[in-house]
């Protein structure tokens, strides 16, 4: 097997993994949507912005590194 495959098997378990830890971590404390500020809101937004970003990057690189 490529080092590749090996990266790629090891790397999805350790992301799913600290995924849900972080979930969890928030997840704790979080209130519905209706009782956010509106700074609470923005900050929300933003970050669900930034995660989106991260998974669009990431999946055009790992395409690029496959067809390369």
């Amino acid at each position: 097997m490529s080092d590749f495959v090996v990266g790629f098997v090891i790397g999805i378990p350790i992301g799913a993994a600290v995924g849900f830890a972080i979930d969890i971590a928030i997840g704790i404390q979080q209130k519905p949507w209706s009782e956010l500020t509106e700074e609470e809101k923005k900050i929300r937004k933003n970050a669900l912005l930034v995660g989106t970003m991260t998974l669009i990057i990431g999946v055009i690189v790992f395409l690029l590194l496959l067809l390369t």
